[in-house]
């Protein structure tokens, strides 16, 4: 994300992460957001009319599906949603050459179909994939220990950066199996 950016948004949810991507875009950039669930949506609005005292100039929120966008391009886009490789087809319009698209999925099958979906493509960079976890320390003076519990999983993301047209990736180089 950069000052200026366009963003295109899958998920909406609360509005958290959409609060986040308006602040990192600033005024000269735009966030359009899409959210299946209309709850989700009038909770989005909300907390964002909330966080900014207003509802920002420069977001759009649409109910209804991202992978029925057709409009302007974008520099980034980010899904956050059950199902992204379905919206794999309208994404790779949307986004511009150059152009970074981010996956938040919860399990790891869902990691597998986004990445092999990704692949299958054939317009994206090799997906980059991690894991994100949550492990507290205890800080007192020179105890300095993790906590006994943690969070063990919180979540995949997934990269991608999008090719021009009539570049192909270069296939992933894997070590032959020892058998």
């Amino acid at each position: 994300m950069f000052p200026g950016a366009r963003v295109l948004e899958a998920g909406a949810g609360s509005g958290a992460l959409t609060c986040s991507l308006l602040r990192a875009v600033g005024p000269n950039g735009s966030v359009r957001s899409y959210e299946i669930r209309e709850d989700h949506a009038e909770h989005a609005v909300r907390n964002v009319e909330r966080f900014f005292g207003e509802r920002p100039d420069n977001w759009t929120l649409t109910l209804g599906d991202v992978a029925d966008y057709d409009g302007e391009q974008v520099d980034r886009v980010v899904l956050d949603m059950l199902k992204p490789w379905d919206a794999l087809p309208a994404v790779s319009r949307a986004l511009i050459p150059g152009g970074v698209l981010i996956v938040y999925v919860a399990t790891v099958t869902q990691l597998s179909e986004i990445v092999e979906a990704l692949r299958q493509q054939q317009c994206w960079t090799e997906p980059r994939s991690w894991e994100s976890l949550v492990r507290p320390w205890h800080v007192v003076g020179l105890a300095v220990r993790p906590e006994h519990r943690m969070q063990g999983h919180t979540a995949f993301l997934v990269s991608a950066r999008r090719l021009a047209d009539g570049v192909v990736a270069p296939k992933p180089q894997r070590r032959p199996s020892k058998g």
